[in-house]
């Protein structure tokens, strides 16, 4: 166990041999690598979670990835709170933990997320199925009012329409005919007309009604003939109305074969057609079903956690207070880490201090020893150096002398040997241009005396 907390608090961050002179801080070291750990197992959880929420991973898969996010995160925390040395001042200290501490945020938000959706599992499952019917609902509305598809339901009174006069024959319906139907109406008219003149006359016969004296008078013999009238006026009626209904059904009889096979031409078509934009549609329709059946991952719950909220206050505040504590979770390290740079220095940091400067004085004065004795032992050989060094220039400057008197000797020997040869040659020309000279300008005088050839 003593091993095992000697391990735990060098993984806190604490020096084995500092530690060693400072054994009473040890319990302070060994609870920052527990945090550590904690935090690091926090994260494999909620990595665990995400991954399936997220992905729908299996159990072993997401297992197995939220251990290398608790490693990664583990490794991350150490090296934020071994990275912050203490410094001399306090608003130093705050500059160094400052993006540090942003970094924890950040991780903490990204870690605090997936386990708070799995505290509201219940509540946003049943906000999620709420929210597909919405969609779906919502989606239905928007197809049914697609004008790509308006035709639908024309398409399909026009396919029932056409059904019904093939599977009748084509023989439409009597009510359609405007003939008979004026017929019927005034076989009505007739018959309503008879049924009063009807009802007035048997009144007066049995003294219901009219003059109120009963028996077959003048009077009732003149409403009964009025009822007669009536009676014939409805015969009439009647014969003409079966007359139109007569006529109706010729005509129809024989615009019945065209009209079944115009129908079963437009019926085809509309029939292809209807069936075309049904399919399509339909095709859609089960494209979006299947994409909001499984439209439940991480962005779809955050949604519904953030909806319900809004309508309960209580559970946005457990919602806020649940993800502040997994935030303060991963928070910890790098703020007690940085609380602990805040304090007056302990003793741990003291001796980590003293042991600092020892190591750096000492290498300090190691390094200047080598370099004096690298200084002793060269000095003979830099000496003997600047001598052959000395010896060489003097030679050269000799050298140099000597060859430049020789190339002198030799360039004018070079020079006297060229007059020598020439010499005949410029003589030759002289006296040519002297006789060319004479020939031009015979009232010249002669000069005084030739030129000397050699």
């Amino acid at each position: 166990m003593s091993r095992l907390g000697d391990r735990l608090a060098t993984f806190g961050g604490a020096r084995p041999e500092v530690l060693e002179r400072t054994p009473g801080e040890r319990q302070r070291y060994l609870a920052m690598g527990l945090v550590l750990i904690a935090t690091a197992a926090v994260s494999a959880a909620a990595a665990s979670f995400a991954m399936a929420m997220a992905l729908t991973a299996p159990v072993w898969v997401a297992v197995i990835v939220g251990l290398g996010w608790g490693l990664v995160i583990l490794a991350i925390d150490r090296m934020l709170v071994v990275g912050m040395p203490r410094q001399p001042r306090a608003s130093a200290n705050l500059l160094l933990a400052l993006p540090r501490v942003a970094l924890a945020l950040v991780i903490g938000v990204v870690v605090a997320t997936p386990l708070t959706l799995q505290v509201f599992e219940r509540e946003i499952a049943a906000e999620t199925e709420v929210m597909v019917l919405e969609a779906k609902q919502a989606f239905e509305e928007r197809l049914a009012a697609d004008p790509r598809y308006d035709e639908i339901a024309s398409l399909t009174e026009s396919v029932a329409a056409q059904q019904a006069l093939i599977s009748d024959g084509g023989r439409a319906a009597l009510d359609a005919d405007a003939d008979y139907v004026a017929a019927q109406a005034a076989t009505a008219a007739a018959q309503a007309a008879y049924d009063e003149a009807n009802r007035v006359w048997l009144a007066e016969l049995d003294g219901t009604g009219g003059t109120g004296i009963v028996g077959d008078g003048p009077i009732t013999q003149s409403k009964k003939l009025d009822r007669d009238g009536k009676l014939a006026a409805l015969d009439a009626a009647k014969a003409a109305e079966a007359d139109a209904k007569a006529q109706a059904e010729a005509r129809i009889e024989a615009g019945s074969a065209a009209a079944v096979q115009q129908a079963e031409q437009t019926l085809a078509a509309d029939t292809e057609r209807l069936d075309r934009l049904t399919a399509a549609r339909d095709v859609e329709a089960a494209r979006y079903d299947a994409a909001a059946d499984q439209s439940t991952g991480m962005l779809a719950r955050l949604d519904a956690l953030w909806r319900i909220g809004e309508r309960n206050g209580m559970l946005a505040f457990a919602h806020a207070m649940i993800a502040l504590l997994f935030v303060c979770i991963e928070l910890m390290p790098v703020l007690t880490k940085t609380l602990q740079n805040l304090m007056v220095p302990t003793a741990y940091d003291e001796v980590a201090g003293i042991t600092d400067d020892t190591i750096v004085a000492a290498d300090r004065e190691r390094a200047a020893e080598r370099l004096r004795a690298a200084r002793e032992e060269s000095a003979p050989r830099l000496d003997v150096a600047e001598y052959r060094a000395g010896l060489r220039r003097e030679s050269g400057r000799r050298i140099a002398d000597a060859f430049v008197a020789r190339q002198e000797e030799a360039e004018l020997a070079a020079v006297d040997e060229w007059a020598e040869q020439r010499a005949p040659f410029i003589a030759a020309r002289a006296v040519r241009e002297w006789e060319q000279d004479a020939d031009g300008a015979p009232d010249a005088a002669p000069p005084l005396t030739a030129p000397n050839p050699a």
